[in-house]
């Protein structure tokens, strides 16, 4: 395999704007903040109600019914994942991210206001410290509920996302492909939103899901087809891989692996963060193997 070229940790310039908007679960007003951070944080969470800091890791998911909640100490922030899936995308190492309602603002449902509100900060080299990359030098199988992760060596972060739903012939089966750099990401992985279907909602609201969800911020689907119109014709599989690349920051290194998922979900990317760390070697400044 070939090595992978030395990568410097990076952090944004300066804030980003506050990004404000509704929950999409709890329904409430929420909104964000990022910060730079000094080399070696990482990405970091913190409640501002509480001041709780909780570092962006697998270790430290709680729960992941339909989003990624992360927790320390009774105290949960809900939906990180586009937020992690915009840092990762831009490409920022360290940042603080602090959230103000308890969840990440919907805004419209996609990963793209975060994205740009990072590059709009702009985003910088750290002064000392390289990337440690996570590497794979077999290929490994995971199984996780109804989702399949295969892992294969790469030289660079590729995700090739599989989607199909066989009781609603209208979607059929969806692909989307990731193959790394910031412009891939922003115009073709981020705009991609959320979705759920109409006959879901009532069961969602009841366990306290979806209280904020609506057209305004998730490509709503019938039991027959598109209730709003789509940004991408396999808008479906785009999203899937928008919020891959969120969970698999929970990994806490940029990955070098080909990663293959069919019928990904919160709960199996999270897991598959978790079997990367024990998978994969951590080379520091991209030795490859």
């Amino acid at each position: 395999m070939t090595p992978v070229s030395r990568i410097v940790r990076t952090t944004l310039v300066r804030p980003t704007r506050l990004i404000q908007g509704i929950g999409l679960h709890s329904g409430r007003p929420a909104s964000v903040l990022v910060r730079p951070a000094p080399s070696g944080t990482g990405l970091i969470v913190v409640d501002s109600a509480s001041g709780q800091e909780i570092p962006a890791t697998a270790q430290n998911v709680v729960d992941t019914s339909r989003c990624t909640q992360l927790g320390v100490g009774g105290i949960v922030v809900q939906t990180v994942e586009h937020v992690l899936s915009a840092l990762a995308g831009c490409g920022v190492d360290d940042a603080v991210i602090e959230s103000f309602g308890g969840e990440m603002p919907a805004v419209d449902g996609s990963a793209r206001p975060f994205a740009d509100a990072v590059l709009m900060a702009g985003v910088i080299e750290q002064p000392d410290g390289d990337v440690p990359f996570l590497t794979v030098g077999q290929a490994h199988l995971l199984t996780h509920g109804s989702s399949v992760f295969l892992v294969e060596p790469s030289d660079a972060f590729r995700i090739k996302v599989v989607l199909d739903y066989p009781s609603h012939a209208f979607i059929g089966t969806q692909v989307a492909v990731y193959s790394g750099g910031e412009t891939s990401y922003i115009d073709e992985i981020a705009p991609a939103r959320t979705y759920g279907f109409l006959h879901e909602v009532e069961a969602l609201r009841s366990r306290g899901l979806a209280l904020g969800a609506s057209a305004d911020n998730a490509l709503v689907l019938s039991d027959d087809g598109y209730a709003t119109r789509r940004r991408f014709d396999n808008e479906l599989a785009r999203h899937k891989l928008l919020d891959m690349i969120g969970d698999l920051a929970l990994a806490g290194r940029r990955i070098c692996a080909q990663i293959t998922a069919i019928r990904p979900g919160h709960a199996g990317n999270t897991a598959l963060a978790c079997s990367l760390l024990l998978w994969a070697n951590t080379h520091v400044g991209g030795s490859g193997e």
